[in-house]
């Protein structure tokens, strides 16, 4: 709520008069209090000493009765007095109003009076009570003491009793009311007639101020043909004039600002018009840079000098799974594996420091925990002082790019020990054909002639034809892996082949291995050649058993699978019959397991392994457009994962 000046100039002229009014009215009830205090108590003392005579001369001839009528008279007579006692020096009542006792006193100043002999007189609200000594001989009125001890020494052995004298003032709240009505009628009427008046005044020297503000008003809405009539010469009036020599000088000043207004309208303009031009270029720009950030094939991020993510583009999103609101503000090395932050840390700082753009190939890691492959392009960009502001850094996915190439790697190295193994098969085939022939004659010639140690060559010649037959074997072996063999396609059903491979396992297999199966019944059919696959889950459940001296768990599963994104250098979309082969044994080490699918290779003794379980079963798998997957913890165990397409 707003007030102009006469409201304000009227209500501090009513608060003040008010506040004078309450002050007043406390002052004077403070007045009226001490004023009537002190009267009642000039009245107790005048009858107290007129009292103390009197009882003098009864206490001295023990004429208790006629003190007692005495007190019951005067009461009655004196008004506000409501109590009157008469004690002696050790504090026993001697007479009051209800008659003659001889009881001792309790009340503490009563008590303290009789012990030093003096006078008390105190106010216990609107009651005041007044205790005098009674002496034998009247003391001259004119006579004052000092201290109460000056008087106990001078008076002590004259004291005879003591009067005991109760006012009530009961009264003063009646008569202070009746006087404070008085007062607040009288001050509110003269407050009423102040306050008329300073209205009347407060107007009179208020209204060219308020005739002024009105003019200023309009002033401001614009208005300048206002005028203020100058009717004295005094401030106001100056004022006034004052005023109507400004609205002139406003009037010359509106006239400049409208000329030049519009010579700037003009200016304004023509250069609002070439920087919407400017702005609808840099929008263009902005709108092209915008979509060429979130359609590129390549990741981008941009980073603060820090290594702070700032923003990232679409490509970025899809391949790590983050959205930029949940990485925006972490480092980029929080995001990526263990083996790769120092790296990374350590390129960012050679960026800092020589601004100079960099490639390397790092790993990362997808917000599911999968690690990817990036190839990576870096630049900086600086500010005026050559300070690195932000680093654009762009990459380009070659996870299934090293995938591949490794695979292709693996590929070529089976298919070069395939061709060498074909060529070793052949002439070592034709070795054997002439050692099986020969030992087959030296048999015979044996056995026509007596000679002393004819049962020890006759031994020999059988480890001749034994060694000679294994290796014998050893090539069909070798020509069945490097050959790629006729397979009869027929549509099966996995499930049935793993029950032949049981039966064939759980009868031969030590006890101490616990066989388990776990196969998914509505499984899908697939197109394989039911010899081969079973061939190859043979060797594997072989190799899972010697993997097992001691003993442990073998555990075959399947399931389908259908595959949307693939994870695998091999895996395409589709659908896929799934078979695990588990084992608790010893496990491999990493240099194991990327051998393992290597002809000839082994971790045990060539004496009684071929090395070519796993790889003739791998290509067994892969001649079916499968692929084998193998995960292994060094003493936890070894799980085969083999994908077979459903056609």
């Amino acid at each position: 709520m707003k007030f102009n000046i006469t409201c304000k100039i009227n209500l501090l002229t009513i608060i003040g008069i008010v506040f004078t009014s309450i002050t007043l009215n406390i002052i004077f009830k403070h007045h009226y209090i001490i004023d009537e205090m002190e009267h009642a108590e000039e009245q107790v003392m005048a009858i107290s000493r007129l009292e103390t005579a009197h009882f003098k001369h009864h206490i001295e001839k023990s004429e208790f009765e006629i003190m007692h009528e005495h007190i019951k008279e005067y009461l009655l007579k004196i008004k506000n007095i409501s109590d009157i006692r008469v004690y002696d020096i050790d504090g026993y009542l001697l007479a009051n109003k209800d008659g003659i006792k001889k009881g001792k006193t309790s009340d503490e100043k009563l008590l303290y009076a009789i012990k030093t002999r003096s006078m008390i007189h105190r106010w216990d609200g609107y009651r005041f009570i007044h205790i005098e000594p009674i002496f034998k001989k009247s003391t001259p009125p004119h006579i004052h003491y000092h201290s109460e001890t000056e008087q106990k020494t001078k008076n002590g052995d004259h004291v005879i009793g003591f009067l005991y004298i109760e006012y009530n003032a009961d009264y003063l709240p009646k008569y202070l009311i009746k006087r404070r009505n008085y007062f607040i009628i009288t001050t509110a009427i003269i407050s009423l007639i102040f306050i008329a008046v300073s209205i009347i005044l407060s107007r009179r020297l208020t209204k060219p101020l308020i005739q002024i503000s009105d003019a200023s008003k309009k002033v401001a809405e614009g208005d300048l043909s206002i005028s203020l009539p100058v009717k004295s010469k005094d401030e106001l009036g100056i004022l006034a004039l004052n005023f109507n020599s400004m609205i002139e000088s406003l009037k010359s000043a509106r006239a400049e600002i409208e000329n030049y207004t519009k010579n700037l309208e003009h200016i304004i303009n023509i250069r609002t018009e070439r920087l919407n031009n400017a702005i609808k270029e840099l929008q263009h720009e902005k709108d092209f840079i915008e979509k060429l950030f979130s359609t590129i094939g390549a990741t981008i991020a941009v980073l603060d000098r820090d290594g702070k993510f700032v923003k990232i583009n679409k490509t970025w999103e899809d391949l790590r799974g983050y959205k930029e609101d949940e990485i925006r503000g972490r480092y980029v090395w929080d995001i990526m594996p263990p083996d790769s932050v120092h790296i990374a840390k350590t390129m960012f700082e050679e960026m800092l420091v020589y601004k100079a753009p960099t490639t390397f190939k790092i790993k990362v890691l997808t917000k599911d925990g999968k690690e990817r492959i990036i190839m990576t392009n870096n630049a900086v960009l600086t500010d005026e002082n050559s300070e690195v502001t932000y680093i654009i850094a762009s990459g380009i996915d070659i996870t299934e790019k090293e995938s591949l190439e490794k695979y292709l790697m693996e590929s070529q190295k089976l298919q070069s020990i395939a061709t060498l193994v074909t060529g070793l098969s052949h002439n070592f085939n034709n070795i054997l054909v002439g050692v099986v022939g020969y030992a087959g004659i030296l048999r015979a010639q044996i056995s026509l002639i007596e000679h002393p140690k004819k049962t020890d060559i006759m031994r020999y010649i059988e480890i001749i034809e034994n060694s000679a037959n294994r290796a014998s074997e050893l090539i069909k072996h070798l020509m069945m892996f490097s050959k790629k063999q006729e397979y009869q396609m027929t549509e099966l059903n996995i499930n049935n082949i793993i029950d032949d491979t049981y039966q064939i396992i759980s009868a031969t297999f030590p006890k101490s291995i616990s066989i388990q199966t776990d196969l998914q019944k509505d499984i899908w059919l697939i197109k394989a050649d039911k010899t081969q696959i079973q061939q190859a889950l043979l060797n594997m459940c072989i190799n899972a058993k010697d993997a097992m001296p001691e003993g442990g768990i073998l555990k075959i599963e399947t399931f389908n699978m259908d595959v949307t994104s693939p994870e695998h250098a091999m895996q395409y979309p589709g659908r896929y019959v799934v078979i695990k082969i588990s084992d608790t044994g010893h496990g491999m080490d990493e240099e194991t397991k990327h051998r393992i699918f290597e002809p000839f290779f082994t971790s045990r003794s060539l004496l009684t392994h071929t090395g070519l379980g796993l790889s003739t079963a791998y290509n067994i798998i892969k001649n079916h457009n499968g692929y084998i997957t193998v995960d292994s913890i060094k003493g936890k165990g070894s799980t085969f994962t083999i994908f077979l397409p459903v056609k």
